[in-house]
């Protein structure tokens, strides 16, 4: 099995915030950012994607591999090591969950 040491978050990132509802980006030097509502769901840095969550689903997130707590509470901190689809479906999910729960 091939291991594809960065994936490309960014990307992954970039195409679905253009397919939801309300969202707006901002860079801040090579990070971007992107929120709903005022509220920043979603920080992007290389191969690295921070996402505030729910506490419930960050809980179970944080079980997973490449995760880490991020700098607050609800924050997780995904650094995957490969490109593989399942890391790839995972980020997207964290995304997204991110984004559906900003504005609340």
């Amino acid at each position: 099995m091939t291991k594809d040491l960065a994936p490309d978050l960014a990307g992954l990132c970039a195409d679905i915030a253009e397919e939801l509802d309300e969202v707006s980006s901002s860079a801040d030097g090579d990070e971007m950012a992107y929120s709903r509502g005022g509220a920043v769901f979603a920080r992007v840095l290389g191969p690295r994607l921070d996402v505030h969550l729910p506490a419930d689903i960050a809980e179970a997130a944080l079980r997973t591999t490449d995760t880490a707590a991020g700098p607050s509470p609800g924050w997780v901190r995904f650094a995957p090591t490969s490109s593989e689809r399942h890391v790839l479906d995972r980020a997207a999910a964290w995304f997204q969950t991110a984004w559906r729960h900003a504005d609340k």
